[in-house]
């Protein structure tokens, strides 16, 4: 993320703070609508004249306090107004930035109500089922076979009836959002900014068997020395690695396992 976008985020997070905050449990409401406003401005017609450099700050913050205004909260609108006076080094950073604080937002009702590690919990178990699932992954991925709304009604058919709302919120949000990784990876954001709020890291750990217990606490010492915060470990077992262990956090793999090893000697031999 470059400078221009990195302070605009930062600036915006300061004067969201304590509008969270005194929100308490209304912030998944308010959540809920500045990822609708993200949906609106990425998807139609006011995507360029909000984020147009050639407008002064002033002129695009009037523009979208006259369009909001009366259809969502007044401190949804105030954010947005603030949002797109600042300087976005991309255009796209502004949606970025509207989808990372409406999902933190939605967290930190959660949060308010004592349920944001129910929270966490429930997202993390939809995506190990769509991981599970191909077939059910597939139908909720955009494609030209079903609408966005369509496949909105079947994550809510599967899974409203096992989420909490804030969960629920936030899985449609996964669904709804079209990113270049598909709902998965939408739904690992979200179990990121939620433990992120714990000051808690993830990481995904792929072995070939199944981790004794001293195995991975000694993992997780390992890992907390490195990253300087608590972590998170999520385990999964893959006999195709053959031995040793590949462990993700955030945008960094370390892999060991001897597949690796191979498939390394594989592109050796092949050069």
């Amino acid at each position: 993320m470059n400078t221009g976008t990195a302070a605009s985020r930062a600036a915006a997070a300061r004067a969201w703070s304590p509008v969270v905050t005194a929100a308490g449990g209304e912030a998944q409401t308010l959540g809920e609508q500045i990822l609708q406003i993200a949906h609106i401005i990425a998807s139609g017609s006011l995507f360029a004249p909000l984020t147009d450099p050639g407008r002064s700050g002033d002129d695009k913050a009037a523009l979208a306090t006259r369009l909001l205004a009366g259809r969502a909260d007044d401190r949804v609108v105030e954010l947005l107004a603030g949002l797109v006076r600042h300087r976005w080094s991309k255009a796209m950073d502004l949606v970025t930035a509207l989808h990372d604080m409406g999902i933190e937002t939605i967290l930190a009702g959660a949060r308010a109500a004592g349920t944001l590690d129910d929270v966490e919990q429930q997202v993390f178990e939809v995506s190990v089922e769509l991981e599970r699932d191909q077939g059910l992954r597939e139908a909720l991925e955009p494609s030209r076979r079903a609408s966005t709304d369509a496949r909105v009604r079947l994550a809510r058919r599967i899974f409203s009836p096992m989420l909490s709302g804030p969960a629920m919120s936030l899985v449609i949000w996964c669904v709804r959002h079209r990113s270049q990784s598909g709902v998965t990876r939408n739904l690992r954001r979200v179990v990121e900014l939620a433990a992120g709020m714990q000051n808690r890291a993830i990481a995904d750990v792929v072995s070939a068997v199944p981790l004794t217990t001293a195995q991975e606490a000694r993992l997780r010492a390992v890992l907390i020395g490195q990253l300087g915060e608590d972590v998170e470990i999520n385990s999964t077992v893959d006999p195709s690695v053959i031995g040793g262990v590949k462990v993700t956090v955030r945008d960094t793999v370390i892999d060991s396992t001897v597949r690796s090893s191979l498939d390394g000697l594989r592109v050796a031999l092949a050069g």
